[in-house]
């Protein structure tokens, strides 16, 4: 087994890594199947960490085959875990020891580091050694039966720096161009004037953060009213997310122990209220 840096050439065969170990992970966990990612959103999931952070952007290598990667970020000094995929044939070999302690030695000295983890036993007892504060989560899922509401707004580029502030307030750090990068993805940024902002995609909310609690369940509303008949879900529900928990009954969706959690160590501010994106944090 060869751990190495990711180079570009790399993308593909790590976002193939992704589809079968995440594809296994949802059978094993008794999940519900996720909609395929394209090809080219895979390349963005996997190329955008390497094109901003390469120091954070490993594989390990197998006979010549891509088994495992991992890409972590730094984003004004607070690090975070973007991805730590093994394929299953090659998990529990020590692939993904060794691939998680050089994406987090990329983040040696930052002052705040985010971890989102599933509910695989080995990704938490790996994460909790790391000697971050464990939070479990729940999802909420559903068709969801939500009001629009009439205040929320589509966003665009000149809304970044409302983002940011937005940012810096509930997680010690902007996102920046990352919102961007989630537009790309397929996502839609939404904008609740000068109280906070959220990009969804589908039913889906892929990240919220208000400026306080009551900004941020008219968010989620407004979110859910969006879905537009497709299943919703909201993930990463802590018990720091109480403001959310209304919403989501409200709208008729079921809460679920999905047995996740979240994984914060340092300044990363109070971290509520926020739903973190699983590939930006």
């Amino acid at each position: 087994m060869i751990i190495r840096p990711m180079e570009s050439r790399d993308v593909d065969a790590a976002f193939q890594v992704s589809v079968v170990a995440f594809d296994d992970l949802a059978r094993r966990m008794g999940e519900p199947e996720e909609p395929p990612s394209s090809p080219t959103l895979g390349r963005l999931r996997v190329g955008r960490p390497l094109a901003t952070d390469p120091g954070g952007s490993w594989v390990a290598e197998r006979d010549g085959r891509i088994v495992g990667a991992a890409t972590a970020i730094v984003r004004e000094g607070v690090w975070g875990l973007s991805l730590l995929v093994v394929r299953p044939e090659a998990q529990s070999e020590g692939a993904g020891r060794e691939l998680l302690a050089r994406a987090y030695a990329y983040g040696d000295g930052a002052r705040g580091h985010i971890v989102l983890a599933s509910a695989d036993r080995r990704a938490l007892r790996a994460y909790a050694r790391l000697g971050l504060d464990l939070h479990p989560t729940l999802t909420a899922r559903g068709r969801a039966r939500a009001e629009p509401v009439p205040e929320l707004r589509p966003g665009s580029a000149e809304d970044l720096p409302l983002t940011e502030a937005v940012d810096r307030a509930v997680r010690g750090a902007a996102h920046g161009a990352d919102i961007i990068a989630l537009e790309h993805a397929g996502g839609r940024l939404v904008v609740l004037p000068e109280r906070g902002y959220a990009v969804v995609r589908g039913g889906t909310v892929r990240l919220l953060a208000a400026f306080d609690d009551q900004s941020a369940a008219t968010l989620l509303r407004g979110c859910l009213a969006m879905a537009d008949g497709e299943e919703s879900a909201v993930r990463w529900i802590t018990s720091a997310q109480q403001w959310a928990i209304r919403p989501c009954l409200d709208a008729g969706l079921d809460l679920i122990g999905d047995g996740g959690a979240v994984f914060l160590g340092g300044d990363v501010g109070p971290f509520a209220p926020y739903l973190p994106s699983g590939a930006y944090l």
